[in-house]
């Protein structure tokens, strides 16, 4: 089974000292990778840290900093784990976003010298905004404080109360030293009033039943291979056959799969996470979604969307451009419901006019015919980015779409 997680939280505060702590202790670094990172450590007069084991570019390293989302994966006992570094300064917002998009569980990671900070509570939300129920809180860096009980009993009072008011109950605090190893695939030593799981040990626990989805079928291309046209794209939920009746959206086109291709071979059927090409009965064009008859999606003109504003303003009355899965269309800003609070999920006013940087807010918003789907549906549909001027300003999830 993989289980998809996503690592936030604020800068410096250890969410990549940790996964590097994750892949040492379950020996998934690569032969050689350890020896490189010791010497580009050495070159550049750092310190040895386990962070430098999934910093993908060498700028990182100079900067001891994350600037884009890294995703790589280890096995522990129980199952294979696909996790997501992703940065914590606030310009950094949209790669959080992207990152967090197909996790289904999240690691909050909060200093214990620094406790809550801003982008602890505006990642807290943010991870709140795009469904995910399940939430571990590691303690990091509890060395600094020679593992005082007190101390993290502090922090987890101050970020319980932050994501109670976010809506999370269920919420694991887990005391923690990343750079020592304590916790996190091992047992502490130094921490013995500490009687709960380690973090590998708490995800491991956890059960996720798996829904049967229906077939969504994202069109990134078409192509001419062999006097045949090929639709190329990817299941992004369910399964699909050869001799499958399906419909593809936008323009409500029935027809039927012919084949199913991985070049140079033809298959049976393909599933979720598959990248083929497809020979059908009609056409489709990059930005299509297809489905099966009886389960399709629909086309929209309008929906609900929560909108976390990156860059700018935007105001009711605007037009700008809307990227959902491979297409792209034309769309309006028709309402704005409410601005919230994107450190807490509060309502902070209702019916404004227009929104700011970095706030967000419930916007009904009129497009083109567009298949998205609500976010705790069909993730890869139920996410957006608002684009103007060539600038990506906005991000957000589809809350409900309307007609």
């Amino acid at each position: 089974m993989k289980v998809n997680v996503v690592v936030a939280g604020h800068i410096d505060h250890g969410k990549s000292t940790l996964i590097g702590r994750l892949l040492y202790d379950s020996e998934s670094i690569r032969e050689g990778r350890l020896a490189e990172i010791q010497q580009l450590a050495e070159e550049y007069k750092k310190r040895f840290e386990f962070a430098y084991f999934i910093d993908s570019f060498e700028d990182e390293l100079k900067e001891e900093r994350t600037i884009d989302t890294t995703e790589v994966m280890f096995k522990s006992k129980k199952a294979l784990y696909s996790i997501a570094d992703v940065p914590g300064h606030k310009e950094f917002i949209k790669n959080m976003l992207t990152g967090a998009s197909h996790a289904e569980l999240a690691v909050l990671v909060v200093s214990a010298q620094e406790g809550v900070q801003e982008q602890t509570r505006r990642h807290a939300f943010l991870l709140k905004m795009l469904g995910i129920k399940r939430l571990f809180v590691v303690v990091n860096k509890m060395d600094v404080l020679d593992y005082s009980e007190e101390s993290f009993r502090t922090v987890r009072e101050d970020v319980g109360a932050a994501l109670t008011s976010l809506g999370y109950s269920d919420v694991s605090f887990i005391p923690a030293s990343a750079a020592e190893g304590e916790n996190i695939y091992r047992s502490s030593q130094r921490m013995k009033w500490y009687r709960g799981p380690t973090l590998i040990e708490a995800l491991d626990q956890v059960n996720l039943s798996l829904e049967p989805k229906p077939l969504r079928f994202v069109v990134q291309g078409e192509y001419r291979v062999e006097s045949q046209e090929i639709i190329v794209g990817r299941v992004i939920a369910g399964l699909m056959k050869i001799g499958d009746e399906i419909v593809v959206q936008p323009s409500d086109t029935r027809t039927k799969i012919e084949r199913i291709r991985v070049f140079p071979a033809d298959q049976e059927r393909a599933q979720s996470g598959d990248s083929v090409g497809l020979v059908i009965d009609g056409v489709a064009k990059r930005g299509d979604v297809l489905g099966l008859v009886g389960s399709a999606p629909m086309a929209v003109r309008r929906f609900w969307g929560e909108v976390v504003l990156l860059d700018g303003s935007l105001g009711k009355g605007e037009e700008l451009e809307l990227r959902c899965g491979t297409n792209r269309v034309k769309c309006e800003v028709r309402e704005i419901k409410e601005k919230i609070s994107a450190e807490t999920g509060a309502i902070v006013e209702a019916g404004p006019s227009e929104i700011g940087e970095n706030e967000a807010a419930t916007v009904l918003l009129a497009t083109e015919p567009l298949v998205v789907e609500r976010f705790s549906d069909i993730p890869e549909l139920g996410r957006f980015v608002l684009v103007k001027g060539n600038r990506h300003i906005g991000v957000g999830v589809v809350l409900e779409a309307l007609e």
